[in-house]
């Protein structure tokens, strides 16, 4: 029975051995993807960093130049006579508006005193809608 139970003994050590192998094999797989994912997700995080800062510098360099053109442009006075231009056209859209305004009026006035005009002087509907006018 010695034998029987030393047999036990070692398969069960063996069998625990082997487990903890097994599970040994399976965290170091589980972990090397996680650990490779990361891995990856850094990566992509400095190529996005590199592209930010690449953009910024660009941006900068068009800020200048743009700051130098509008400069250039006050100086020579081509953004006061765009301005001057854009308010006289701004006057005459007003202008034109208020003249549109004026003649709705005066249609308007014109058609009331039509209207005005075609009510019988007593006051009542006219209830003959055949009668000439």
């Amino acid at each position: 029975m010695s034998t029987l139970s030393l047999s036990s003994a070692l398969f069960v050590v063996a069998a625990t051995a082997g487990g903890g192998g097994v599970a040994w094999l399976a965290a170091s797989l589980h972990y090397r993807t996680k650990l490779a994912l990361a891995g990856a997700q850094l990566e992509l995080a400095e190529r996005a960093k590199q592209k930010a800062q690449e953009l910024a510098i660009q941006s900068r360099q068009q800020v200048e130049t743009l700051q130098q053109a509008l400069s250039e442009a006050k100086r020579d006075g081509v953004i006061q006579s765009a301005a001057a231009s854009a308010r006289a056209e701004a006057a005459a859209a007003a202008a034109a508006k208020a003249a549109q305004e004026k003649a709705r009026k005066d249609l308007v006035a014109q058609l009331e005193a039509a209207d005005a005009n075609d009510r019988p002087a007593h006051g009542f509907a006219d209830t003959q809608p055949m009668r000439p006018r």
